[in-house]
């Protein structure tokens, strides 16, 4: 439920910043596809949209794909039904304030209001998402007991987002002049850094700055040491094992990445080039999910128990990591 609420809100917020990039960059509308498809290229959706757009009866553009696709676990839309359906079924364990606005959102999205408003004004959309993102993770601190499944929410969250924000991060190299301060400015809105950013440096916008706040701050809540370091944290409190020790693969592959991101320089992430090292977090990230789900939700011996084959347990993990 909560990789897929955190995968709505930052699914529009690549479609923001985006949006404001075109805008920025004053790209043409003949342009203007291929720079979408490119947006997809950067979060692994090319070959899914591929496998829509094929089709003779499909329609949709990739903005409507990215929001409003009915049959892909990447959308907006869809994101918030599988939150909705994962919520039901923990329904004696979340809270009524969580149901009521989950709820809310999901019929919303299945409204026509939700494709006038889509059509009329892709910010105005994008914002109603992102706030909703926000509310729902204040609502879930403020109701849930923090126990193990609140610790079981809080490693989807962040892992969710820690992806998100990498892929948001390598977006500017897209554009011809990614090094205007317009460019790393909608970087700084699509994860709500503005005024984090200012506080801590006060200058315009440029991309080392940016990607020394996005990617190593210890403080700000979204940048991806932030993230992995609460992973680290909500990963240990479920397992009991004292910190700096290890009991899991999950376990290890976390406080690895955690080690990686502590002792990195700014300078060698620069000098490997950002589009590397970003691809290889994100080969770091999926490697977590698939040990957490190994680990926690259906470990080795209980494959053997439940009579499944191997390629019955791929296909259970390859759900839980979407």
């Amino acid at each position: 439920m909560a990789r897929y609420i955190e995968r709505a809100g930052n699914t529009a917020r690549l479609l923001h910043v985006n949006s404001l990039f075109l805008i920025d960059a004053r790209i043409n509308n003949l342009s203007q596809n291929s720079y979408w498809l490119s947006v997809l290229e950067a979060t692994s959706l090319i070959e899914e949209y591929n496998h829509y757009s094929g089709k003779e009866d499909y329609k949709n553009d990739i903005t409507t794909f990215l929001a409003l696709e009915n049959e892909t676990a990447s959308s907006i839309k869809s994101s918030i039904r599988l939150a909705r359906e994962n919520a039901r079924m923990v329904r004696d364990q979340i809270s009524d304030e969580i149901w009521v606005e989950l709820n809310a959102l999901h019929l919303y999205l299945n409204s026509n209001k939700s494709k006038l408003d889509f059509k009329k004004s892709l910010h105005d959309f994008c914002v109603k998402i992102i706030q909703f993102s926000l509310l729902f993770e204040g609502i879930a601190n403020a109701t849930l007991p923090h126990n193990e499944a609140w610790n079981f929410y809080q490693m989807g969250m962040f892992l969710e987002r820690a992806d998100k924000t990498s892929r948001i991060i390598d977006i500017p190299k897209r554009l011809k002049k990614s090094d205007q301060p317009s460019s790393w400015g909608a970087i700084l809105e699509s994860c709500s850094a503005r005024s984090a950013y200012r506080q801590l440096y006060g200058t315009a916008a440029n991309e080392r700055s940016v990607t020394d706040l996005l990617i190593f701050s210890r403080s700000f809540p979204r940048s991806i040491r932030f993230c992995i370091d609460r992973l680290d944290e909500n990963i240990h409190e479920i397992s009991g094992t004292p910190k700096h020790m290890y009991s899991s693969e999950a376990e290890r592959i976390v406080g690895a990445t955690k080690s990686k991101l502590d002792f990195e320089r700014l300078e060698n992430v620069f000098s490997t080039g950002l589009g590397i090292y970003i691809d290889k977090l994100q080969k770091d990230f999926n490697k977590i999910g698939k040990e957490i789900f190994d680990a926690f939700v259906l470990m080795p011996n209980e494959i053997q128990r439940v009579g499944l084959d191997e390629s019955q347990a791929r296909r259970m993990q390859n759900q839980f990591s979407q």
